[in-house]
């Protein structure tokens, strides 16, 4: 498969093969030099090269593209367990603890242009973070502090719901070496009134049981729209500052945007695309969002939340494709 840099060569060569192709006529030339010419031409043929010329289809191209996006998808998306991709409603407070104000500001204006850039409305100054990042020197020991002390905070449906990413991958928030380890909470809640569409145990009906849901109301529920959508409702993101070297702050900043703005999976191989995500395995590659992450996001903020989790995939895949084209 095609890296994108690659499509764009391609579909630039297609282009410039249509107007090789279009050639202007040759006047014959009737002087007798030219049968002399002819005559000589005839006998003593020379060699000629064959050059074969071999394009491809846009359709074909399109569904090359496609294969692409899904394989970055299915590598890329963490979603919580049994649940559809959650994403920030309308707007979104982000908060920079541990690190001098100025600094911790410009990481703040980063993520909150990118969300800007899709759609949301950045918190006012004093709004009560919903994205908390932590700079640390010992990250594995603050991470684990962390979950020791509010285990909730985690994991507040108790593993009975899909609102986080699992027992398995916080063990691995705890543990990680990684630069930047980050933590997803999304509920689902009704795509009208973004009512929960679940309750935490221990509250309301739920006092007795933890498997205990409230109604919501939906219009017109079907096999392609559910009535609920997910939302994500705050994010927790340890850096260690100890592993940052090589890198500037608006890398930093825009590389903290997408794990803000989506729920990324940790252990992604993303080599094969071209991601902020790949930061911290090549830092001179990268100077912040590439058109790529901005293809994804965008994508993510505008398909249809209510569709099947099939149906919306393809929607993600199809925005992606569709603004990749455009841009060729």
């Amino acid at each position: 498969m095609a890296h994108p840099k690659t499509l764009r060569a391609t579909l630039g060569w297609l282009s410039a093969l249509a107007a090789l192709l279009t050639v202007p006529a040759i006047a014959q030339d009737s002087s007798p030099e030219a049968g002399a010419r002819t005559d000589a031409a005839t006998e003593t043929p020379q060699a000629v090269d064959e050059v074969i010329v071999r394009g491809r289809r846009l359709s074909e191209i399109e569904a090359d593209l496609r294969i692409y996006i899904n394989k970055f998808l299915t590598e890329v998306a963490a979603p919580a367990r049994g649940r559809g991709y959650a994403r920030w409603h309308r707007q979104v407070c982000i908060g920079v603890h541990n690190l001098e104000i100025s600094a911790a500001q410009y990481v703040v204006d980063r993520i909150s242009s990118a969300a800007q850039d899709v759609g949301l409305e950045p918190g006012e100054p004093g709004c009560r973070p919903e994205v908390n990042i932590l700079f640390t020197t010992n990250a594995s020991e603050t991470a684990s502090l962390m979950v020791e002390t509010e285990p909730r905070a985690f994991r507040p449906m108790a593993g009975y719901a899909g609102t986080d990413p699992g027992v398995d991958a916080l063990d691995e928030f705890v543990k990680s070496n990684r630069a930047v380890r980050w933590w997803h909470v999304s509920m689902p809640v009704g795509a009208h009134n973004r009512v929960n569409a679940i309750d935490e145990p221990g509250t309301r009906a739920c006092a007795d049981s933890p498997l205990c849901a409230p109604q919501v109301n939906v219009q017109g529920p079907s096999r392609i729209h559910s009535g609920t959508v997910d939302e994500l409702q705050y994010v927790i993101v340890v850096v260690d500052a100890t592993k940052l070297k090589g890198t500037t702050w608006q890398q930093l900043g825009d590389y903290l945007a997408v794990i803000s703005l989506a729920q990324i999976d940790p252990k992604a191989d993303l080599a094969d695309f071209d991601s902020i995500l790949n930061l911290f395995s090549n830092p001179a590659a990268y100077s912040g969002l590439t058109d790529w992450d901005r293809s994804y996001l965008q994508a993510l903020y505008g398909y249809d939340q209510e569709r099947s989790a099939r149906a919306a995939q393809n929607e993600i895949v199809s925005r992606i494709a569709k603004r990749e084209l455009e841009d060729r």
